[in-house]
């Protein structure tokens, strides 16, 4: 397992199907309800999350509708573990994903705390100094100057006139100072 949950926080049972409105539940083979993280479970005073559930599923080919379908009917934070491999929660709208090597560790405070952690450690974030919509912002404005390099470099590749290829060089100069110093170099 790639998660620990203390004694008091198990549930392990298994959810039915047919509880939620999948496309093709033959593709699922086993959802399971592992264990429940809230203030009465973990010994933590909750802000504005009651609870983190944790959701196992058995799914031969992954699909991230499953994902958006429970997560649709159940209006909780829920942290899913695939496979035994692969560690998703949704923030934000988004699901954030990664494939765990170790184990996901529970550390906070709060609940609230509880979870900005898990989704760090899916990003593979180190810094808690820092809000975690702070972090999450600037990694999206890191990834879409990375996007706009990439787009400039195929320019550059398809352009012929050298006065033209110069001029998208320093272009990308530029988005690539913004990029350095987002990143602290």
């Amino acid at each position: 397992m790639i998660i620990d949950i203390p004694k008091q926080a198990v549930v392990n049972r298994i959810v039915p199907k047919d509880r939620f409105n999948f496309d093709d539940a033959t593709k699922i083979e086993r959802i399971r309800w592992l264990g429940k993280l809230g203030p009465t479970t973990l010994n933590l005073p909750a802000k504005k999350i009651q609870e983190i559930e944790i959701f196992s599923i058995e799914m031969v080919n992954f699909d991230v509708r499953v994902i958006k379908e429970i997560v649709s009917k159940i209006p909780q934070e829920i942290l899913f573990i695939i496979n035994d491999e692969l560690a998703i929660m949704n923030y934000q709208g988004q699901c954030i994903s990664k494939k765990i090597d170790n184990h996901l560790k529970i550390t906070g405070l709060t609940i609230d705390e509880v979870r900005d952690n898990f989704i760090r450690q899916l990003l593979d974030i180190k810094d808690i100094s820092q809000p975690l919509k702070q972090q999450i912002d600037e990694i999206q404005i890191i990834n879409e100057l990375e996007f706009e390099i990439d787009r400039i470099n195929t320019q550059i590749k398809r352009t012929v006139q050298t006065n033209k290829k110069q001029e998208l060089a320093r272009k990308r100069f530029t988005v690539a100072q913004k990029l350095a110093k987002l990143r602290g170099e």
